[in-house]
């Protein structure tokens, strides 16, 4: 059995990863850790796991094979390359890095370490979005040539959570537009070669942060396809859940069309509350399933010796097309991206 440790016991790393341990008998939670000791403590007395809140003591410990990193987005690269360097496999939480220098880094420690690195990009092991990739792949709408996705929510943290620092968290194009990025060159198959985004500072947390909660994203790809997406925070409190996510596959052939309000049949309503959709899933990005999934087969892959379905290339990728979106926004400009080769 493979022996694991959970670095970062916040929202992600407590409600998405942390109960998925229980549920693959592959592999052992035996360490969690947190700066914040309560933290820590919670979800060592939910696991059964040692608490720490130095992440550097808990990789002395040689019985632990591999880390899952799920801190603020800054902290990923020195955490990561850290466990790297200690022999760990990593798996981390997307965005990979906040500067593409630090993504590079990390590969370079994974690498030079011969350890197994995956970059979390949970969309692909989300039934729903797995499926439409094979109705893509499969020919239901031909070739592909543009996909429409929003995102929409109301961000609930507070305004000086490190999400809306452009510094720490990089706002809503490096913290949500990254799925989307990662989703349009799964989908499309090829590399990105043009980005241009529209951005603006709607709530008072993100004006005072200096930073992006809303944007209009645009893409071009080498093989003629163009993807569009709005990634947005800035959506009334309780707009999300069942109205967050929108999809658009147009083909030469056809289109797939998705809502996550499709997967919400159930309406109730009362006198004191009229109407409600009930929420399914506790977070609105994926569902809980899907943080099983990619952690089951990362682990698998670290048992097997086998190459992670995402590699860190692939994680880079959509982290520079972020970035690029990012910085298309700053200056009001397209920015071309070096032409790669097309993979799928």
């Amino acid at each position: 059995m493979l022996r694991a440790a959970l670095i970062g016991c916040g929202n992600i790393g407590a409600g998405g990863h942390l109960p998925a341990y229980a549920l693959i008998p592959e592999v052992e939670l035996v360490a969690v850790c947190d700066a914040v000791e309560t933290l820590a403590h919670t979800a060592a007395e939910r696991s059964g796991a040692t608490a720490y809140t130095d992440y550097r003591q808990l990789l002395e410990r040689e019985d632990i094979a591999m880390v899952d990193v799920c801190l603020p987005t800054y902290l990923h690269a020195p955490v990561t390359i850290a466990a790297l360097e200690a022999g760990k496999h990593v798996l981390c939480e997307k965005p990979m890095a906040h500067t593409l220098e630090a993504a590079e880094a990390m590969i370079e420690a994974a690498e030079k370490a011969g350890v197994k690195l995956m970059i979390g990009q949970v969309r692909r092991f989300d039934h729903r979005y797995v499926s439409i990739k094979e109705q893509i792949d499969g020919g239901k709408v031909g070739r592909p040539v543009f996909i429409r996705r929003a995102e929409r929510q109301f961000l609930p943290f507070p305004s000086e959570a490190w999400q809306w620092d452009p510094r720490r968290g990089g706002g809503v194009i490096l913290d949500i537009g990254v799925h989307v990025t990662d989703l349009f060159r799964w989908y499309f198959g090829q590399e990105a070669v043009e980005v241009y985004a529209i951005a603006k500072s709607v709530r008072q947390a993100a004006r005072e942060a200096g930073s992006y909660d809303h944007a209009m994203i645009t893409c071009k790809f080498d093989g003629g396809g163009v993807g569009f997406a709005e990634a947005s925070w800035a959506y009334p409190q309780g707009f999300g859940g069942t109205l967050y996510a929108q999809l658009d596959v147009v083909g030469t052939e056809g289109k797939v069309q998705y809502a996550d309000k499709d997967t919400n049949p159930m309406l109730v309503y009362t006198p004191e509350k009229g109407h409600e959709l009930p929420r399914y899933f506790r977070f609105m990005s994926t569902t809980e399933y899907a943080f099983e999934e990619e952690i089951r087969h990362f682990v698998r892959c670290v048992i097997e010796d086998q190459q992670p379905l995402i590699s860190p290339q692939d994680a880079r990728a959509a982290l520079e097309m972020a970035l690029a979106a990012q910085r298309s926004a700053e200056t009001g400009e397209p920015v071309r991206l070096a032409h790669s080769t097309s993979r799928g």
